[in-house]
């Protein structure tokens, strides 16, 4: 599970796995008496515990941002900064175009793993100042979207835009 599987290969595997669960055959077909979602979900919560191939397969990518954050002088993440150029300014702003299919579902696991991230600032060149999740709850530019909306510098690190007591940055229109 090292891509990101499309939804008809997740409906064709759950849908085998329905049959298998549900006895049916070609020439026998049974009832579903339940759907796959119900199915897939915890026992604590009325389903049976079967896995939900979707989420299984966004936790395994989810998995390699996370070795990518602890590992940083193994072979693969150089052979990764280098190619993808995850230093401008993080992982979480690598091209998703002319990428491999393993590192389009790495891609598309850090979006979801996202939410759920907050950085330490260090020097800040690694950190979008709006975009990131770095002080409070939320990005800053979900914080201030009016303010954000307006701004020239979208996308920099916070080392580009503020000195540690100034901000430098321009707006599209002149704000009174």
């Amino acid at each position: 599970m090292s891509i990101k599987f499309s939804k008809w290969a997740i409906c064709a595997i759950n849908s085998q796995m329905a049959n298998f669960f549900w006895n049916d055959q070609e020439d026998r077909h049974n009832y579903h008496l339940a759907n796959m979602q119900l199915i897939a979900q915890k026992k604590e919560f009325g389903g049976l515990g079967f896995p939900d191939l979707r989420n299984l397969n966004l936790c395994h990518l989810a998995a390699w941002v996370s070795r990518y954050h602890l590992n940083e002088n193994t072979l693969w993440r150089n052979m990764i900064d280098f190619k993808y150029e995850t230093d401008k300014p993080n992982i979480f702003c690598c091209p998703e175009v002319e990428v491999s299919p393993f590192w389009k579902g790495v891609l598309w696991a850090a979006k979801a793993a996202h939410m759920g991230y907050k950085w330490k600032v260090g020097d800040g060149k690694n950190i979008r100042f709006w975009e990131d999740q770095w002080v409070c709850t939320s990005s800053l530019a979900i914080q201030y979207w009016e303010i954000y909306i307006l701004i020239n510098e979208k996308g920099s690190s916070i080392a580009n835009v503020w000195d540690g007591t100034n901000l430098k940055m321009t707006f599209r229109k002149n704000c009174i």
